[in-house]
């Protein structure tokens, strides 16, 4: 029933977008596979079945929040005419492996092709992740001694 209502949501903003002479961003199928999924939880079930295109762009919209960026769309673009299942890995494989998953904590569970990092070190991992990506972190970095940066550097870089 979520999904029909959903459903016809997008296509009143498509519709609305059209007469704009606009397009919405996402397409239908990502649309769906993200509304009201938990943020930090991924059911990948539910996106197996979408064409190469989609489930990438579908996986990115859910784990980043975001549709990926032009280079990102370039990059697998060259790859949309691989085995589904073997797309789906590796597009998986790289979410799995970014630092947005790492610091958010986000899990992709329902998915047939690995098992995702966890644990105590995956999660300090993360959080290291979120220290070390704050530039006012790198800014007070830069006001302390030298030596000081060079020990910081050996241990975060």
């Amino acid at each position: 029933m979520n999904q029909e209502v959903y459903s016809r949501l997008y296509d009143v903003v498509q519709a609305n977008m059209d007469t704009a002479g606009g397009k919405f961003p996402y397409e239908k199928e990502t649309f769906l596979c993200d509304v009201g999924a938990h943020p930090q939880e991924i059911d990948i079930s539910g996106y197996l079945k979408l064409s190469n295109p989609a489930f990438m762009q579908a996986v990115h919209v859910a784990a980043l929040k975001r549709l990926p960026e032009e280079r990102i769309v370039t990059f697998w673009e060259q790859r949309y005419g691989e085995e589904r299942e073997q797309f789906q890995e590796e597009v998986l494989r790289s979410i799995a492996n970014s630092s947005v998953v790492a610091i958010n904590q986000i899990r992709i569970i329902h998915n047939p092709y690995f098992e995702q990092k966890r644990g105590v070190r995956y999660h300090a991992l993360g959080l290291l992740y979120g220290l070390t990506d704050k530039s006012s972190l790198r800014e007070f970095g830069k006001k302390l001694p030298m030596p000081v940066q060079k020990i910081i550097r050996k241990v975060f870089i």
